[in-house]
């Protein structure tokens, strides 16, 4: 299983909470987060800038599945500095295991763009994305992964986690 414990279930407002505490340390500026440090892949420095913008999507994403009784997840796809794909998760609603809002919002692109092939894209997810997630966007061919609050870097998608 994906993701074991859904800890949101019992505490909706954790992510916010977490996120407030960040903020008060100081820590949440996610515009001065380092992406990759040492990396020099153009399409992940060029998403830097926007990496506020596309997190806050997901982060709304993710409050539409809580107000559609689902799990607390939201995720976007970018090219281009242009959101192709969102989604919120839509396990319980849609009584579908794999329907996790990275998923959907792999499918959302791909429907959208009309190809199957998502390169030159870049994730933004409210967690980061369980094994099933990281591979289908590995086979997606998207560039890189960012992940919570602070937009961590979570690097290019690979299949060492299935």
């Amino acid at each position: 299983m994906c993701r074991a414990f859904y800890c949101y279930e019992l505490v909706p407002d954790l992510f916010q909470i977490v996120a407030l505490g960040a903020l008060l340390r100081g820590t949440f500026d996610m515009d001065t987060q380092p992406l990759g440090a040492g990396d020099s892949s153009g399409s992940a420095r060029a998403e830097k800038p926007l990496n506020r913008r596309f997190i806050e999507s997901a982060t709304e994403m993710r409050r539409l599945a809580i107000e559609q009784g689902d799990q607390a997840y939201g995720a976007v796809i970018v090219r281009a500095g242009q959101i192709v794909g969102e989604a919120p998760s839509r396990v319980v609603v849609n009584q579908d295991p794999t329907a996790h809002a990275e998923m959907e919002a792999i499918r959302d692109a791909a429907r959208r763009l009309g190809t199957r092939d998502l390169a030159d894209c870049v994730m933004y997810s409210t967690s980061r994305p369980c094994a099933m997630c990281e591979a289908a966007a590995y086979w997606a061919h998207i560039d890189r992964l960012f992940f919570g609050m602070e937009a961590q870097d979570g690097g290019a998608p690979g299949l060492g986690r299935c």
